[in-house]
């Protein structure tokens, strides 16, 4: 997996586009703004808006395997205090969060899957932090 990891993590994802992305699989679709209520057509939708079309199949790898590794670090209870409750129990994303998941390379963890090393992960998070003035 790790020759995989890398070309995903060559693939430079903003802060600003996963932000997008977190918002956009909390809203619910418009009949109007998708063809498909599918969060990958949604996803290729706002790719392809962003004129990420010629890219979409690995860029959207990448963002989902941020995502997970994310959403996998909160499930462990490693990002107490970086994430706020929001609609309906969903927890959005921090700014300085979403700059660190952006950076932060993936590894293969020890159950085989993609994810953040979470003490890499926190010591980004406070750096990005202090960088700020939030730390």
């Amino acid at each position: 997996m790790s020759d995989y990891l890398d070309k995903v993590n060559r693939i430079l994802i903003s802060a600003d586009l996963l932000g997008e992305v977190v918002d956009m699989l909390h809203a619910p679709p418009t009949e109007e703004g998708s063809a498909s209520g599918s969060r990958s057509a949604r996803l290729f939708e706002l790719l392809e808006r962003r004129g990420l079309s010629d890219a979409a199949d690995i860029v959207a790898v990448a963002i989902d395997l941020r995502i997970t590794a994310l959403l996998r670090l909160q499930s462990l209870g490693a990002l107490r205090g970086w994430m706020s409750p929001g609609d309906l129990g969903v927890d959005l994303a921090h700014p300085d969060l979403l700059r660190a998941a952006a950076a932060e390379p993936l590894i293969e963890t020890a159950d085989g899957e993609a994810g953040f090393d979470a003490a890499s992960f926190r010591l980004r998070l406070l750096a990005g932090a202090a960088v700020s003035g939030r730390a």
